[in-house]
């Protein structure tokens, strides 16, 4: 997350830092012209219609149309559906959040000893409507006592 940051004095563009990674085979990302972007990284395959600001989505990941991610990493193939909300969350591999779902909440409008990070475990789903709390932990076996 600190490479988003503007003063974190990584040059990511220099020439001489060279980075070699396996790529996943993707198309381009997609980002529509309703969609709002900033201080993010997004790999190749993923498909932005909503809003995303200051996260890491990884590679084929979508964001649909009203939905809004801040201060979140997205794992590969998660999908947040129309009108879900997620802030200061981890969402991993293959999870879907489903419409006007919250997971996480922003520091300042939860109390100091509330305050953590959200994280919804690979292939989870998030119904409509449901509410994640900061520091909550959701993963198949969570979903399945509760």
């Amino acid at each position: 997350m600190d490479l988003l940051s503007p003063s974190s004095g990584f040059e990511l563009n220099d020439p001489s830092w060279k980075i070699y990674s396996r790529s996943p085979s993707a198309p381009p990302q997609f980002i529509s012209d309703k969609a709002s972007v900033e201080n993010s990284m997004i790999a190749e395959g993923c498909e932005i219609e909503g809003t995303v600001d200051f996260s890491v989505l990884f590679a084929n990941v979508t964001i649909e149309e009203g939905a809004v991610v801040k201060d979140s990493i997205v794992m590969p193939g998660a999908v947040i559906k129309s009108g879900a909300n997620v802030q200061y969350a981890i969402i991993a591999e293959d999870a879907v959040i489903e419409e006007d779902a919250i997971v996480g909440a922003r520091p300042e409008d939860t109390k100091t000893e509330d305050w953590g990070i959200a994280v919804i475990g690979a292939g989870v789903r998030i119904k409509n409507g449901t509410t994640v709390k900061p520091k909550e932990m959701i993963d198949l076996e969570a979903k399945e006592e509760a």
